[in-house]
């Protein structure tokens, strides 16, 4: 199951890509002693529509074959096999979920509100301790 990004996010990696875009441009038309600026521009350009199309690929969390993992583009991928998770908590809006090596912090504002509504449902189906769960409250 794929979690999907907003499309707020998405979008806006791709907007301002071509903002980028439209600066670099610019710049190396009318740039006259300086017009590598227009080269920088174009770089931060590509790297923006990089992510836009990363994003879109790859979505914001993967749950398959007993892992959820969380994709992110500029960082290492983390992910959490689902067996090990003790704790499901929620600290700031964002939810944690721990496990004894590693936590995986999911930001429910990234979130689609579809796969946020399929990511919620998916968590309170966990065989955590209700004692350890912030959902068991919400119920």
């Amino acid at each position: 199951m794929k979690i999907e990004f907003t499309k707020r996010r998405l979008y806006a990696h791709l907007i301002i890509g071509a903002l980028w875009f439209v600066l670099g441009v610019t710049g190396l038309i009318l740039g006259e002693n300086i017009y590598w600026f227009g080269y920088g521009y174009l770089m931060i350009a590509i790297l923006y529509l990089g992510h836009f199309l990363y994003d879109q690929k790859h979505q914001y969390l993967i749950i398959k074959n007993g892992r959820i993992q969380k994709n992110m583009l500029f960082s290492f991928t983390n992910r959490i096999e689902i067996d090990e998770i003790e704790e499901v908590k929620r600290i700031r809006g964002n939810y944690i979920l721990k496990s004894k090596k590693t936590n995986l912090k999911i930001n429910p504002h990234l979130i689609k509100k579809e796969s946020l509504e399929n990511l919620i449902e998916f968590l309170s189906k966990l065989k955590v301790p209700s004692e350890k769960s912030f959902l068991t409250s919400q119920k």
